[in-house]
């Protein structure tokens, strides 16, 4: 095989040109940290629906989904299913790790006014936006707020 720059010199411009966006980027990082600006966040819409909700594991590996408010079991998530919802649940146990709460304390899912779902942990104080994840893992959680009362 032949080589394809068969010996002809790397562009310099574009050397120079990386080495201008790595050093451009670099001092912007460094003086948004020591300013200690960030860029504003899209504003959270107010809750249209809310759930506290908490998550307990089976001894059967299953989790049953309760409605904190009730006590009554929203849904049970068989072992091995529910891969996008015992996820999130991993993430945010290990966010929870580090101020000794357990899994079983609970959690806030709401919809919002702008049609969006959001988790919030008020252990850590993570709120997660679930469109974020695409619109078949929110409706993974959208279902659990959407369970009517007689059919818990």
């Amino acid at each position: 095989m032949s080589d394809a720059f068969g010996g002809r010199p790397f562009p310099k411009g574009v050397l120079i040109a990386v080495a201008a966006l790595l050093g451009f980027t670099i001092i912007m990082i460094s003086v948004a940290r020591l300013t200690g600006f960030m860029m504003p966040q899209a504003p959270v819409t107010a809750e249209v629906q809310a759930r506290d909700i908490a998550f307990l594991e089976q001894t059967d590996g299953s989790m049953a989904v309760t409605d904190v408010a009730t006590g009554e079991v929203i849904q049970t998530l068989p072992a091995g299913s529910e891969g996008f919802i015992r996820g999130v649940l991993r993430s945010l146990a290990r966010q929870r790790r580090g101020y000794d709460a357990p899994l079983s304390e609970p959690f806030r899912l709401a919809l919002r006014e702008s049609g969006d779902y959001t988790l919030e942990d008020p252990v850590t104080g993570i709120l997660l936006d679930l469109r974020a994840f695409g619109e078949t893992n929110q409706a993974a959680f959208a279902e659990l707020l959407s369970v009517p009362a007689a059919a818990r």
